[in-house]
């Protein structure tokens, strides 16, 4: 089993298809490096954003059109129309518009606090 399915949790809200990777993560995304904890895919008000609760920061947010239980796991990459996550490294060629994938950690864990 993958280590990115036991810690991340999955959550669809109303109109949001929600990740929690359990950790902020270092992204290569389509418009360059992110760092991310959560991975939200939905067009959203703000209101709906504000009943999410979550922070301002550490947020990979693609306001996509989609219906969020129109996804797809594919081993470690999670499909969406119009986007895939690769969690399991960068793939040999990218299928989408829109993607991301964690950046190889260069140090050891982050320090609680």
């Amino acid at each position: 089993m993958s280590t990115w399915t036991d810690r991340a949790r999955l959550f669809v809200r109303g109109r949001a298809f929600l990740l929690d990777l359990g950790e902020e993560v270092a992204f290569y995304t389509e418009s360059g490096p992110r760092r991310a904890r959560y991975l939200l895919v939905g067009r959203l008000s703000p209101p709906e954003l504000l009943r999410l609760g979550l922070p301002r920061q550490g947020v990979l947010h693609y306001p996509l059109p989609v219906d969020p239980l129109a996804f797809d796991w594919e081993g470690e990459t999670v499909v969406l129309p119009g986007l895939r996550v690769y969690l399991g490294g960068p793939p040999e060629f990218v299928e989408t518009p829109y993607y991301a994938w964690p950046l190889p950690r260069l140090t050891g864990p982050r320090p609680p606090g």
